[in-house]
């Protein structure tokens, strides 16, 4: 398996061992990495998470996301003042999904006692665990969010260098972590949701028990399409699992190139128009009617947007008037695979929650959603809004299978269409695919990253020269950066054997059994 925390691979391969299966291992990995990593996921965020069973040709999506207070109206918002739906704070926090998605697994798939799965992330957040230094950088860079004195003042520790390699404690994750572990589910919800209402009212929040107690978990057929002779498995809407899946559609429609640069600026256009889409059509499907993303009639519109030449003008920029997340893949000897994705949105999410639970509401609500009646994603009650965490899988007609992800924003539906074009279309081996250069293409259609860039393409400085030649002569601003992309974790499951892979780019460990 592979994570973004040693700790967090070592106890699931612990997990593993035991005779428990991935689906076990990924609730302990899950956990561990709340505790590890603490500004980048929480019980309080989100999930989505793609899983394969063993030997059958089931793969299965799993979310736990968030949804807007049913309180939350375009009305409310206005009648505050407000311009758009705040970045952070309790008015943008969506209610918790990560708990939910966690008993939803158990309960289909689960060989092992709850409690066993969660004892290493409690045991590590009640005595402490190694502060490393992609923890300490995060925690220090994301700080000043924190609206609350408890959990300002829980942090304050490990803001310097010299806290690198001290231990982190956090006694209010290990107690939640506890109930979780120990309760059955509506009685954790409500615990939680009397709790998070009493913080809601302090702060002049919108978030009511009756948004709290309601599962939001979803385990249901992953959405695919085809790519090369293989199949290609994601998430559902409102994640951007669509949006991949349109990546690599378009990249089909458009081919290869006449060189790299060429390449690279083809599928540079396509994820344009592609975010064009998202930002018109893709929203909750409980409450909008998503169109298919792969429909012929949408492809062929959004190819013809495409200059083959030239770049074209972004489609997302001025798109709004004014990201932290984790991933990790496990498998088992039995062939059973996940790839799971957590966030809390941004780095330490609202920045308000529950001290003495550990709980940090995510901000979803501020990140996705706006005031703009005529937006897709405009605030509404009880809405999901869109969310850039998806996973995917792939499953070849040889029966091999691989699954993948990685973290980042909208740069995660680019990069994993780097990784998966790799895979399928080009039939490279995941070592060679791993080790490519990846690029960015800017501005996104996420709302808190559309107004950070300007219209540039970032690619890693390894980058040879010809190629970041060809694409400033087809008009992009190219700046080369130390790295790119957020970390590419795959585990290739084949007949005989098992490959686990990451990509170096943050911290982490790839181990096996």
């Amino acid at each position: 398996m592979s994570t973004g925390s040693p700790a967090a691979t070592v106890e699931a391969l612990r997990i593993l061992d035991e005779g428990g299966s991935a689906f076990d291992a990924a609730i302990t990995a899950s956990a561990v990495m709340m505790a590890a990593l603490p500004a980048a996921s929480g019980p309080a965020g989100d999930v989505a998470a793609v899983l394969h069973e063993a030997g059958t040709d089931r793969w299965l999506s799993l979310t736990g996301l968030g949804r807007a207070p049913a309180g939350a109206s375009r009305d409310e918002f206005l009648r505050r003042g407000c311009a758009s739906v705040p970045e952070t704070g309790i008015l943008s926090a969506a209610s918790p999904g990560a708990i939910d998605a966690w008993y939803r697994l158990h309960e289909a798939h689960g060989t092992m006692p709850m409690d066993r799965l969660l004892a290493p992330a409690i045991g590590l957040a009640a005595d402490g665990i190694c502060v490393s230094d992609q923890n300490r950088r995060w925690t220090a860079d994301n700080h000043p969010v924190l609206g609350q004195r408890a959990m300002q003042e829980l942090y304050a520790p490990y803001l310097e260098p010299t806290a690198l390699g001290s231990l982190m404690r956090q006694p209010g994750l290990a107690a939640l972590l506890t109930h979780v572990a120990e309760r059955a589910a509506p009685e954790v919800r409500a615990l939680v949701a009397s709790a998070v209402v009493d913080v809601s009212r302090e702060l002049g929040g919108l978030l009511q028990h009756r948004d709290l107690i309601q599962d939001v978990s979803r385990l249901e057929p992953a959405v695919s399409r085809g790519c090369a002779d293989r199949t290609v498995y994601t998430n559902p809407a409102p994640t951007q699992g669509p949006v991949f899946l349109q990546h690599l559609a378009l990249a089909d429609l458009l081919g290869t190139g006449q060189d790299l640069a060429h390449r690279i600026h083809l599928l540079a256009e396509a994820v344009n128009q592609s975010y064009g889409w998202r930002l018109r059509h893709l929203g909750d499907p409980a409450q909008v009617v998503v169109p298919d993303a792969l429909a012929p009639e949408t492809l062929d519109a959004l190819v013809r947007r495409v200059d083959p030449q030239r770049r074209s003008p972004s489609v997302c920029q001025g798109a709004y008037d004014e990201g932290d997340t984790t991933h990790f893949v496990v498998a088992d000897a039995a062939g059973n695979s996940v790839s799971w994705v957590q966030s809390l949105g941004l780095g330490f999410g609202s920045g308000v929650g529950v001290p003495e639970l550990g709980l940090l509401l995510s901000n979803r609500l501020g990140r996705s959603c706006t005031v703009r009646a005529s937006d897709v994603n405009s605030v509404a009650p009880g809405r999901t809004p869109v969310n850039t965490i998806f996973a995917w899988g792939v499953a070849g007609p040889d029966g091999r299978a691989a699954t993948g992800g990685t973290p980042g924003g909208d740069g995660q539906t680019q990069w994993n269409m780097q990784t998966v074009l790799g895979l399928c279309s080009e039939g490279a081996d995941l070592l060679d695919v791993l080790s490519r250069p990846k690029w960015t293409y800017y501005p996104g259609a996420d709302k808190a990253e559309a107004g950070e860039v300007g219209e540039q393409i970032w690619v890693d400085a390894e980058l040879d020269p010809a190629t970041v030649r060809g694409l400033g002569d087809r008009g992009h601003d190219v700046l080369a950066r130390p790295t790119v992309g957020g970390v590419t974790r795959v585990v290739d499951i084949g007949s005989n054997a098992m490959l686990v892979l990451d990509d170096g780019r943050q911290e982490g460990l790839s181990a096996a059994l």
